[in-house]
């Protein structure tokens, strides 16, 4: 599987789903402050329509990639012991998550001292011009019913594999071909948003740069490159400044956890946490999505009750491990995304945090249950106490009670925007009473995708709708 999934429409290769031909993605990273065509994370989900299409990151992108400023990739550390020459990061794989040894480096992204002051978009009333690449995909759509509510008078641009014309919602939309942002006479605008898989995000994170866009990237590209922040909107919002052109938006599942957790870190300190984590199937694209919802359909029109007439190796009635890129630590790609991002954004490089994830037979909305340890004694009242409180946890849908009720997938399609969070008890096996078990439900679409890379880009143009205007707090 892929450490990303695919971002935009079209075909994907997965074990565990219909398997289509796709073109092989070369390793690069990158996407920009465009609006993203569906959320990343995916199984052995590797192309898109965009992918397919588009040729191979010329030598011209990869030079502009050059002028990006970043230091060597800061591994994290690992559970088991490594060599010194094993620990080497490698310097082409910047992105890659590894388990690795901290050896003292910190792994955030610097910290600023500088401060927003309020960039002034080229639309009426200080709207942004707003570049969507990968607008006719799932995340690229939740886009489009975003940006009206933050930006009123924002003028869109958008592109994809090609030329086309979209009907989405009542309104027609034409697609631009994304080949067309590298002509001399590319579109310029304000700030990009950018929703592709990691090979054409490097190729044109660089160029969308280059030509003075703010970039939010929702690829796996950037990430963990020390000198771009990775940025979960309301957790560390105050690393979105006036100097910093690019933006990483973290995978879906790390978003939710992060906003659940924060709060509860600037309170009571934080220790380490295991994470077991429920994903859906649209988080592997347009593709498999609607692949798994017509087998779905036909299977369970039987009267088979067991499910054996569905296949083993696909999504559809199934609960599957979400392996793609399991390295020789034995944890996959997505695992060890929640770990070193969730380490990134709450900036604690040596946050003990371990993470099993799976793929479960639901459309949107994923699903986290949790074991955190906090630095003192935490009780659930504590907790309530604090995520009931939208200035100490803003986007956090909190749902008092150990039973869990309206803690749910489906829960967070209905608060498609903010953390659903619950199910807070004391862990019996901590007998410092340090320990909460609880659950995180968030939409990985929205919260996970979309809605995160709205509240980064508020950073730099206000929004007008406050839902989507993300705080700022002192780091931790």
């Amino acid at each position: 599987m892929a450490l990303g999934e695919p971002l935009v429409e079209g075909e994907a290769r997965s074990r565990y789903g219909k398997v289509l031909p796709a073109i092989a993605l070369l390793a690069g990273f990158g996407v920009g402050l465009l609006i993203f065509g569906a959320h990343g994370q995916a199984a052995d989900v590797a192309a898109t329509d965009m992918a397919a299409t588009l040729g191979a990151p010329t030598a011209a992108s990869t030079n502009r990639l050059r002028t990006i400023p970043s230091a060597s990739r800061m591994p994290a550390r690992s559970w088991t012991q490594m060599s010194s020459a094993a620990a080497q990061p490698k310097p082409e794989a910047m992105a890659a998550y590894y388990l690795q040894p901290l050896n003292g480096q910190v792994l955030p992204a610097r910290c600023r001292s500088s401060v927003v002051t309020g960039a002034t978009g080229s639309c009426e009333g200080g709207d942004p011009v707003v570049t969507i690449l990968g607008a006719t995909g799932l995340v690229g759509q939740e886009l489009l019913r975003l940006i009206p509510r933050a930006w009123p008078n924002a003028k869109l641009q958008l592109f994809a594999s090609r030329d086309k014309t979209m009907e989405f919602e009542g309104k027609t939309y034409e697609i631009k071909a994304a080949e067309g942002l590298e002509a001399a006479d590319a579109p310029k605008g304000d700030l990009a948003m950018v929703a592709l898989d990691d090979d054409y995000s490097r190729r044109y994170v660089p160029r969308l740069l280059e030509l003075g866009y703010r970039v939010i990237d929702k690829s796996n590209c950037y990430r963990m490159d020390p000198n771009v922040p990775l940025v979960a909107g309301g957790v560390n919002t105050d690393l979105v400044t006036d100097d910093q052109k690019l933006i990483a938006n973290p995978n879906c599942n790390t978003i939710p956890f992060c906003l659940a957790v924060a709060p509860l870190q600037r309170k009571f300190g934080l220790k380490g946490a295991t994470v077991s984590s429920y994903q859906a199937i649209s988080g592997a694209g347009i593709g498999p999505l609607d692949t798994f919802l017509e087998k779905c359909a036909a299977g369970y029109s039987q009267s088979n009750r067991i499910g054996t007439q569905f296949s083993a190796s696909e999504y559809a009635g199934n609960v599957v491990p979400h392996n793609g890129k399991t390295d020789e630590s034995g944890f996959s790609g997505e695992e060890r995304k929640l770990v070193f991002e969730s380490r990134k954004i709450l900036r604690l490089p040596d946050f003990e945090v371990s993470a099993q994830c799976c793929r479960v037979p639901v459309a949107v909305g994923h699903y986290e249950n949790a074991w955190v340890t906090f630095n003192q004694k935490v009780t659930p009242a504590d907790a309530e106490a604090v995520l009931t409180d939208p200035k100490q946890a803003p986007f956090v849908v909190y749902r008092p009670g150990p039973v869990g009720e309206d803690v749910s997938s489906l829960e967070s399609v209905k608060f498609r925007d903010g953390s659903v969070a619950g199910r807070m008890r004391n862990d019996p096996r901590d007998e410092t009473g340090a320990t909460l078990c609880m659950t995180v439900a968030g939409d990985n679409l929205r919260l996970g995708a979309a809605t995160n890379a709205m509240r980064i880009a508020t950073a730099w143009y206000a929004s007008k709708d406050p839902e989507l205007q993300a705080p700022k707090f002192a780091p931790p």
